[in-house]
């Protein structure tokens, strides 16, 4: 195998893992939901690879009890710990807890259109 196929093949899989995952928010440690399109992102503070403070809205579809906990799990593979969450309806919301900062999810659905809101801050 030459070198431009190792490299094609490497570039290849790197793209898929990303898409499985859904990927982190440029420069962060907050995952962006797999499929999901971001909508708006507003108070962004980010430093040394970490999202110090911000809310991220995103908008997809699909099942929201399954889109939600693979979020949750997507997380804790990033280090952040489930403090609580709640599935209610067409509603799923939850909070987790890394380092100094907080993580407030809110999942809603209406029509298999899944709206995500994520919001980080510092813990006070």
């Amino acid at each position: 195998m030459n070198l431009h196929r190792i490299l094609a093949t490497a570039s290849l899989l790197s793209a898929a893992a990303c898409a499985s995952s859904g990927g982190v928010f440029p420069d962060t440690d907050v995952v962006e939901p797999a499929g999901f399109e971001l909508k708006l992102a507003t108070q962004v503070q980010k430093s040394g690879g970490l999202l110090q403070a911000g809310t991220l809205e995103y908008a997809g579809t699909g099942d929201l009890n399954q889109i939600y906990r693979d979020y949750v799990k997507a997380m804790s593979g990033q280090g952040w710990v489930s403090g609580s969450d709640e599935i209610n309806g067409g509603k799923a919301v939850g909070t987790l807890r890394k380092d100094n900062r907080t993580c407030t999810l809110e999942f809603t659905s209406a029509g298999g259109q899944v709206r995500a809101v994520i919001r980080v801050a510092q813990t006070k």
